[in-house]
């Protein structure tokens, strides 16, 4: 349709240049190598288990010449004499050289590294060994995450990993993120992480939207220690993210795609007309009313002899599909020469959503490139960009455009519209609202990332210095256009349809341009003497950020273009702002290893930032750290212990994330309504906002990590256990509680509350083989968070169990029942409970305070957050031959999620009610799970929080499955492709919980959240 086209047309530099760039570089690049005659081949494989080894490096040593394995390991390559030497490594195995000497078949079995200990693990502005790392660092290997089928990167990390707490919300294409954080929940403010990819801090929306396949390593930096140098902002933790980067040797073309079916895990069952008449007569007679449907209504709604009168409509079925389609694609390139090292790759996401016109669409593209400019200096290039948009229709309510599509399903009563009249016309019911053609919400976001690094070796040996500048630019543009063409009508009592007046056509259009502009400085030193090992990092780091944002409305649309210029001039309006924010900071780090037994390491960051005043504005954040190698001792040299290593870690970092609040030391206005001078002239009027504060600064969290790691019998079995305790402290909060309103004007934010969060993780992990073709790996951790409010305002309470302070962070409260009346004779002899008409099967409460009445003297804690306190995962992998099966359990307990209204209550102010509302107490349903069902709004059953509608929101998922076959492609004389692998995975698969009709882990109150999806999906993957 035109007005779609409109909005897309306006492609961007990103989606027009992105295939031909990518192809471009893959035909400049293929002619840098060419063949000799002299061919070796054979197949890399684990001396531990005679496992393939696919991506092991063969390069001829003292040239460029080198190729990478297979999916099974076997490899090709062609040498300049017969007294070449090949070097075959792979990360976490021993290298080894080997002399051609005129062989042509050569096949290695790499011996593993002291189980990975040599493995790099990058962390905060550099790297460092797995057996040196001090801090608390997770990592999750790539493969691991791009197994998972999902669209959002966010989505794939819970339960594969320690110190990941995260819950999914909403299942929304382009809108599905899932809510991280790191060890918990620790403040009042925003909690979650900082994300660094490539070393630079960017939003959370970089990091969701990035394709598993550019992925090269993935760290997540918990404790004091390993976050320190990100200083202010690390106060909640640090995933951090680098991307693959090309290595010399032949250009390795990698192309993979999958075809993916998506349905909900869990959908509300609202009751038919038949069933939802007969309940809502029995509500009736239960308060002793008469009924409102005659038998004679109810056999209506049962046969559907006369549905413009009497229509029995499933929203849900009518308006939602059953399946949606996901797809994938995905292009890269990598190699280079001893010179020039380059890694390139292309993709492509197309999500249909199971709301009609609700689609996601996705690309992302990234070149890394890498040069020796000279012998002691690198240049390295990167771009990346994204090109995404989100396709929604207008409105589900065609009077309130406001209102989402799955309030909707639960708020509409199937009784109170047909489908569609008989004569063929529309109602305003929610299909009629949900068509496509009616309108459109869309959204745009168009990013661009480029980085440059030079890094230059000085004189003294071990000095270098390294200098990064790093540009975004991200355009964000929301479109949304409400154009009914289609006239909706009502029926009248004789039977005669009345068309109604369309709402209102409108144009709802902004724009923000959003820039950033970060550039560093880097001098590092490393040092070996004798058995001490010494490396220091001090860094200079600013960013300065600038946005501007422009939005337009008009109403009175007589065309169907999507243009603000077409609008009427009635009802226009628009706005606009800009603003700038800027921070600086100063990183030092040292680190010292004795005989890789005993590791010391101490690190600061001064930050400054713009949000305090002048004389507040710098904080210092210290860390120091110490680890203590034992398995080094010689007593523990000769046994099975590979590793046994003990952490301790204490430092303070920052939070200066105010929830988008600015400038709090200076007093604030705003442009708030309308004044009307002289001439009737209207002019905006202004107003004063809070009080400011000069003395406000940065949340302060003092982190205190212990820890310790062991890797036995050569990596079969592993183990992680951490116990972590962070105080925060100068929370910004209000007064507001102990502060009477009769000051007039809005209190000023202060560092004001206190939180206290601690807790354990804990990783095991094993593998082995059963015979030389079957192998297995399994892994298992959970981790545990809890926190503690400390101090926050509050008033003096005259209930004193409703007091936040002492209790964790999303306490909820409310009455406690004590189950259902069953006989008048203990509605009698109970409490005076809430609401003018109590009876049997009504919910009794709990008179806390013993006065013989419920009110708010017993409202007491009720319940736990709805963000989990303790999740877990468990996965395993089994390997036979070419055949690989993977499957990862995830689970969370110690949540509970609240309902209400429509969610929980039948007949909420006219909305439609659930088959679970059919096991309402009556005389002979005692045993009942829900009260009796009464009409009025007001009733007892329905006031407030109570704990009767608190759900326990514990759940065991199977999160992911795949099984996987690497084709053997020289066996099928497939010379032209170097790997073949096909697989079927699925997402969300199972889930065992105690919530029906809803995803455990949506949070909405009165279920109006997108449910979350399950993905069936198959993909092959080629290497060339």
């Amino acid at each position: 349709m035109t007005k779609k086209q409109h909005f897309k047309r306006r492609t961007s530099w990103l989606s027009n240049s992105l295939w031909t760039f990518t192809i471009a570089c893959f035909v400049t690049v293929s002619t840098a190598f060419a063949q000799e005659a002299n061919t070796i081949q054979g197949t890399v494989t684990s001396s531990s288990d005679g496992m393939p080894l696919p991506g092991a490096n063969i390069l001829e040593k003292g040239t460029t010449n080198g190729v990478q394995t297979d999916f099974d390991g076997n490899y090709s390559i062609t040498v300049s004499s017969n007294d070449a030497t090949l070097v075959i490594s792979y990360l976490g195995y021993l290298r080894q050289e080997i002399n051609v000497a005129k062989q042509s078949l050569i096949s290695v079995e790499l011996t593993e590294d002291l189980a990975n200990l040599d493995e790099v693990v990058v962390i905060g502005y550099g790297s460092q060994k797995k057996s040196n790392i001090s801090g608390a660092v997770s990592t999750i290997a790539q493969k691991e995450i791009a197994r998972n089928p999902t669209a959002n990167l966010s989505n794939a990390l819970v339960g594969q990993s320690t110190g990941i707490i995260a819950t999914q919300r909403s299942g929304a294409p382009g809108e599905d993120a899932s809510d991280i954080f790191i060890r918990g929940v620790g403040t009042l403010g925003n909690a979650s992480p900082i994300y660094v990819i490539d070393g630079i801090v960017r939003p959370a929306s970089d990091f969701n939207q990035l394709s598993s396949n550019e992925i090269e390593s993935f760290s997540v930096l918990k404790d004091a220690a390993s976050a320190a140098v990100f200083g202010i902002r690390a106060g909640n933790g640090v995933i951090l993210v680098t991307t693959k980067r090309g290595s010399q040797g032949k250009m390795e073309i990698n192309f993979s795609t999958n075809f993916g079916i998506q349905q909900t895990t869990a959908t509300p069952d609202h009751l038919g007309s038949y069933e939802y008449a007969k309940l809502y007569n029995e509500g009736l007679a239960n308060a002793g009313a008469d009924p409102l449907y005659s038998q004679d209504d109810l056999q209506k709604y049962l046969d559907q002899s006369s549905p413009d009168t009497h229509p029995s409509s499933n929203w849900t079925k009518e308006i939602l599909k059953n399946t949606a389609v996901i797809r994938q694609y995905n292009l890269s390139a990598s190699g280079g020469s001893e010179k020039l090292r380059y890694a390139t790759s292309a993709s492509y996401l197309n999500q249909d959503g199971i709301v009609p016109g609700n689609n996601f669409k996705r690309y992302n593209f990234r070149s890394n490139i890498d040069a020796d400019v000279t012998n002691t200096t690198k240049l390295s290039f990167d771009l990346s960009g994204r090109d995404e948009v989100i396709d929604n229709i207008a409105a589900s309510d065609p009077v309130n455009s406001n209102n989402n599509i799955f309030r909707q399903l639960s708020w509409i009563p199937p009784i109170r519209f047909p489908v569609k009249w008989s004569n063929g016309t529309w109602p305003g019911n929610p299909v009629y609202g949900s068509l496509p053609e009616n309108g459109y919400r869309n959204s745009r976001v168009q990013a661009f990332r480029g980085r440059i690094q030079l890094l230059q070796q000085l004189p003294i040996a071990g000095l270098s210095i390294k200098g990064i500048v790093s540009y975004d630019k991200t355009f964000t543009d929301n479109k949304n256009w409400t154009y009914f063409i289609d006239p909706f009508y009502t029926r009248g009592s004789a039977g005669t349809f009345n068309e109604q007046p369309r709402p209102a056509n409108s144009l709802d259009q902004n724009h923000n341009d959003y820039q950033s502009l970060t550039m560093e400085t880097h001098l590092n030193y490393e040092k070996t003497i004798g058995k001490n090992q010494l490396s220091g990092l001090l860094l200079y780091t600013q960013t300065e950020e600038n946005w501007n944002f422009l939005g337009a409305f008009r109403e009175g649309y007589t065309l169907g273009i999507d243009e603000i210029n077409f609008g009427g001039a009635v009802n226009r309006n628009n706005s606009g702002y800009s603003g700038s924010s800027g921070r600086q900071g100063i990183v030092g780090r040292v680190n010292f290893t004795h005989d890789d037994k005993y590791i010391l390491e101490t690190s600061f960051r001064m930050d400054g930032s713009e949000q305090f005043a002048k004389d507040k504005r710098w904080g210092f954040f210290p860390s120091a750290t110490a680890a203590y190698v034992i398995s080094k001792e010689k007593f523990l040299e000769s046994s099975n212990i590979d590793l046994l290593k003990l952490r301790a870690s204490y430092g303070i970092l920052g939070n200066d994330r105010v929830g988008g609040s600015r400038f709090l030391y200076l007093q604030s206005f705003n442009v708030n309504g309308a004044a009307v001078f002289g001439n009737a002239n209207v002019e905006p009027s202004i107003t004063e906002g809070n009080l400011s504060n000069p003395n406000v600064t940065w949340e302060t969290v003092k982190k205190l990590n212990i820890g310790l790691d062991a890797i036995l019998w050569g990596g079969k079995l592993s183990a992680n256990v951490d116990y972590f305790s962070d105080k925060r402290s100068d929370i910004l909060a209000y007064r507001n509680a102990s502060v009477p309103s009769l000051l007039g004007v809005g209190l000023p934010i202060e560092n004001l509350a206190k939180v206290d969060n601690s807790g354990i993780e804990f990783a095991l992990g094993h593998r082995g083989s059963i015979t030389k073709d079957l192998r297995y790996s399994m892994n298992a951790n959970f981790t545990y968070a809890r926190n503690k409010l400390v101090f926050i305002d509050e008033p003096i309470a005259q209930n004193p169990n409703t007091k936040r302070t002492g209790r964790p962070l999303g306490t909820q409260f409310g009455y406690q029942d004590l189950g259902l009346f069953q006989t008048q004779e203990e509605v009698d002899n109970a409490a005076t409970q809430i609401g003018s008409f109590v009876g049997p099967g009504d919910i009794r409460y709990e008179d806390v305070n013993g006065d013989g009445e419920i009110n708010d003297l017993d409202l007491v804690e009720i319940g736990k957050s709805n963000t989990p306190e303790l999740i877990y995962g468990y996965s395993g992998r089994l390997t036979y031959k070419n055949f690989d099966l993977f499957f990862l359990f995830q689970g969370a307990t110690n949540v509970e999620q609240y309902y209400t209204n429509e969610s929980a209550w039948p007949f909420n102010v006219g909305a439609g009610a659930r088959k679970v509302n059919l096991d309402a107490w009556r005389p002979g349903n005692t045993n009942a799970s829900q009260p009796r069902v009464l009409i009025d709004p007001d009733n007892m059953n329905q006031i407030g929080n109570s704990s009767f509608w608190l759900r326990d929101a514990s759940y065991l998922r199977l999160k992911n499955i795949e099984l996987s076959y690497n084709v053997p492609t020289e066996e099928l004389g497939l010379k032209s492709i170097k790997g073949l692998r096909i697989y079927i995975n699925a997402n969300n698969v199972f889930t065992w919980s105690k919530i029906p009709n809803f995803d455990p882990e949506n949070g909405d109150r009165r279920g109006w959240d997108h449910p979350q999806l399950q993905i069936f999906n198959a993909g092959v993957n080629f290497q060339f």
